[in-house]
């Protein structure tokens, strides 16, 4: 028999030679196989609607109303205190999708499907077969939280994210396997890594969870390439300037686009050092009592209020409507009565946004910058000269930590990854649209759509008939998330203890493969994700839910993956040589 045909390649550790490439034997079954599967899933998806919530105007409707306004060559449309508030790209993917007439929930799966293959072909040269490859893409694609409508469903910057971190994953994965090859069949991943890394830092704001991951795939890297050849080490600088100018490129575009039309050459102002620094100051500020989950008291906007004339041109606001409403959003996290006007800390920053614009300091993103750094520089010089009782300069979003919240956040993280590894909240239905008949015309014609039933006596207004397919597929991807759940669940269980082992393992020999490496990755991927959930639930809003669990969902997968083909190249290489044929 070949002994390289069909059998596992011998892992070489990190920094080696690459392992001879495995090939399969040339029969194409595996590949109608995967466009079965593929098939199988967006056929069924089909079935699923969406989910729309016409009045979440900070949310799914602003992703719609920025998509509409790139439609129309407005860019972002006219600026208010949300304009600039989320990152561009998930409004861009909408309108993208608008344009080529795809219904947005069926793109998303499509993406998906792609991100899975995507890392299936990178991993492809160290696979031992095709059949291994497809159940590397099988595995990713059924991932049953990429079917939850309940909470994925909807119209978030989520949908897309989990497609957006595998495709980042995949490109490291590419690289450091092909470390060896020319540059040019490594320009086109390291292509997709810049480009990659500008949509999800374009999505979201809080991209830094998934930073320390790429770093450690990105040192296996460059210590493979220097330890390959000289070649591989010229190629490894090269393929970093493609990847950081694919990546600087749409950035710089966005940045400037904000420049032209806003006044302002960033991306988020969540970004903006000025907002960060006046939400910093107001932090800063030590309350005379700490209310839990309030993170700017009303006692302390009080004495705020006195020292700084900037942030006094916002009290008719914050102790007035816009306060009372926030603090009415809040009042079922926080316990308390909206008539107090104390504001959760998740909403808080929506508040004092709100507020900025009520005093009219936003007419373009230049003045109501100007307006935080005016406010940041008089709350802190009242605290660094002692008018107000506060502990160092603070810029950001992080409150300062409250007695009882360590061990509140450690209880959490338990929580948290039990809710994450067994899957749950899973359902493929999708709950009752809400809003009004305009809202959800609004809705359906820029996604392309069909939306689930209002609930009774919501509106009158008859959406799309759901026929008696769309109900059984809806039905069947049910019952496969149920099974899917438990499998991977145990699957997860199992590849935790082995990763263990094989850590123990390692350690003792001084040894590190990639598959090892690849593991701690996208563990750790997960662990960042779930830790910054645990930290925002601990300070300021509730996050235990898929919607913010999603892009760690394939990661824990493909650490299984990782787990299962380490442990058997290890297998396979302590076999005698003789049975190995």
């Amino acid at each position: 028999m070949n002994p390289t045909a069909n059998n596992l390649p011998a892992e070489s550790p990190v920094g080696g030679r690459p392992a001879p490439t495995s090939r399969a034997g040339g029969s194409s079954a595996w590949l109608w196989v995967a466009v079965a599967l593929t098939a199988c899933k967006l056929w069924l998806t089909a079935g699923q609607t969406l989910f729309a919530i016409g009045g979440a105007t900070d949310d799914d409707h602003l992703a719609l109303k920025l998509a509409e306004s790139l439609l129309r060559g407005e860019w972002l449309g006219p600026y208010n205190e949300l304009t600039l508030v989320k990152g561009p790209f998930y409004s861009i993917w909408i309108a993208l999708v608008f344009l080529l007439g795809i219904p947005l929930l069926q793109a998303q799966q499509c993406l998906y499907a792609g991100a899975c293959a995507l890392v299936a072909r990178a991993a492809a040269p160290r696979l031992p077969s095709d059949w291994a490859k497809l159940g590397l893409y099988a595995l990713l694609l059924w991932n049953p939280m990429s079917f939850d409508a309940r909470s994925l469903g909807r119209v978030l910057r989520q949908d897309i994210y989990p497609s957006l971190a595998l495709i980042l994953f995949a490109a490291m994965i590419a690289l450091y396997i092909r470390r060896g090859e020319s540059w040019r069949r490594l320009a086109p991943w390291a292509a997709t890594l810049g480009a990659g890394w500008a949509a999800f830092w374009l999505t979201r704001e809080e991209g830094i969870w998934i930073v320390p991951s790429l770093m450690l795939l990105g040192a296996a890297f460059l210590v493979g390439a220097w330890r390959h050849s000289r070649e591989a080490r010229i190629n490894a600088g090269r393929m970093a300037v493609i990847a950081i100018l694919c990546a600087a490129a749409p950035i710089t575009v966005v940045c400037a686009l904000n420049a032209h039309y806003y006044g302002w050459f960033g991306s988020v102002e969540f970004r903006a050092r000025a907002f960060k620094d006046a939400y910093g100051a107001l932090l800063r500020v030590q309350p005379e009592e700490e209310i839990p989950l309030v993170t700017v008291t009303r006692a302390t906007r009080q004495r705020i209020y006195a020292v700084s004339p900037a942030f006094a041109e916002l009290r008719p606001y914050l102790e007035g409507t816009t306060g009372r409403d926030w603090a009415t959003n809040s009042a079922e996290y926080t316990h308390l009565r909206p008539e107090e006007l104390e504001i959760g800390g998740g909403w808080f920053m929506w508040a004092l946004r709100q507020s900025v614009t009520d005093a009219g300091h936003t007419r373009d993103a230049r003045s109501a910058l100007a307006f935080y750094a005016r406010m940041a520089r008089e709350i802190n010089q009242a605290c660094d000269d002692g008018r107000l009782p506060a502990g160092p300069p603070r810029s950001g979003f992080m409150p300062p930590w409250q007695a009882g919240q360590t061990q509140a956040l450690a209880s959490l993280c338990v929580d948290f990854a039990d809710y994450f590894a067994s899957f749950r909240d899973f359902s493929a239905s999708s709950p009752a649209s809400l809003g009004t008949r305009q809202e959800l015309d609004f809705f359906r014609d820029l996604t392309g759509a069909r939306l689930s039933h209002p609930s009774q006596g919501a509106m009158e207004y008859a959406l799309p008939y759901h026929d008696w397919l769309d109900g059984w597929k809806v039905g069947v991807l049910q019952n496969i998330g149920r099974i899917l759940r438990r499998l991977l669940f145990g699957l997860v269980l199992v590849a935790q203890g082995i990763w263990l082992v094989r850590a123990v393992q390692l350690i003792a020999r001084r040894q590190l493969t990639y598959p090892c490496v690849l593991a701690v990755a996208a563990w750790g991927g997960c662990a960042a994700c779930l830790l910054v959930c645990a930290l925002v639930q601990v300070t300021s809003f509730p996050t235990r839910s898929i919607v913010y669990f999603a892009p760690a969902y394939p990661l824990l997968l493909l650490f299984v993956a990782a787990v299962f083909f380490d442990a058997a190249a290890a297998w396979w290489r302590s076999r005698p040589a003789a049975s190995r044929s």
